[in-house]
């Protein structure tokens, strides 16, 4: 009786269909579709400060919600990916880097140059001015700009090692500012959040003009 009068009452108000409807939005936020800003330089030149993104959080598989538990996996991040991932120093912040080596790459680093499994990822001279240098490279069938500072000397040499079952090495493409796993260490696949895909919108920090140029798929 009282479960009936429930239901006649939200009929009436439409309650449940409510109720229905904020579930999906919140089960599409959280598993399927991301939103993510960078405030940082650590990207530079693919992705520039006021950049914001949305994500494919269903790319490499489903998670509960608020969790890093998958309900599903049917795929796994790849070299050359840019993924949001839970920082492992912090996992109350959100980083977005460009994963360089997956589970038993060989990594190594030399003059600025990363090796995987002893190939070295081709990298070919772009532009220079006064301060920074572009190369292009090139990492499992795609391309992007690369940025090194000319007179500031970052990450540029690391002896090979094993990135480990289960994690990822990453790297921001500003390669002498970005704090990433040559510093901190390799992420947790289980931290990966999704995959960067849309750039839906670039507003200049210093101007707050929409950079309509930018506005598309990365």
């Amino acid at each position: 009786m009282y479960f009936k009068k429930l239901r006649d009452f939200s009929r009436k108000h439409d309650i449940f269909s409510i109720i229905l409807t904020i579930l999906f939005m919140v089960f599409i936020r959280t598993t399927v579709l991301g939103n993510y800003a960078v405030d940082t330089g650590s990207m530079n030149p693919t992705i520039r400060e006021g950049d914001k993104f949305f994500s494919n959080n269903a790319a490499y598989g489903l998670k509960i919600p608020f969790t890093k538990h998958d309900i599903v996996l049917w795929d796994s991040p790849s070299r050359g990916d840019i993924i949001a991932f839970r920082y492992p120093g912090d996992e109350s912040v959100n980083y977005t880097k460009r994963v360089i080596g997956v589970p038993g790459d060989e990594i190594a680093i030399s003059g600025r140059v990363v090796y995987i499994n002893g190939k070295k990822i081709p990298r070919s001279f772009i532009s220079r001015d006064e301060n920074t240098e572009i190369f292009l490279e090139k990492l499992n069938g795609r391309e992007y700009l690369v940025q090194n500072y000319r007179h500031v000397n970052g990450k540029e040499n690391m002896k090979k090692f094993t990135v480990p079952q289960g994690a990822l090495f990453v790297m921001g493409d500003n390669r002498d500012n970005s704090f990433d796993s040559r510093y901190w260490g390799f992420v947790p696949v289980e931290n990966v959040l999704g995959k960067l895909v849309f750039r839906w919108t670039s507003i200049d920090p210093d101007t707050w003009s929409i950079r309509w140029e930018r506005i598309g798929r990365l």
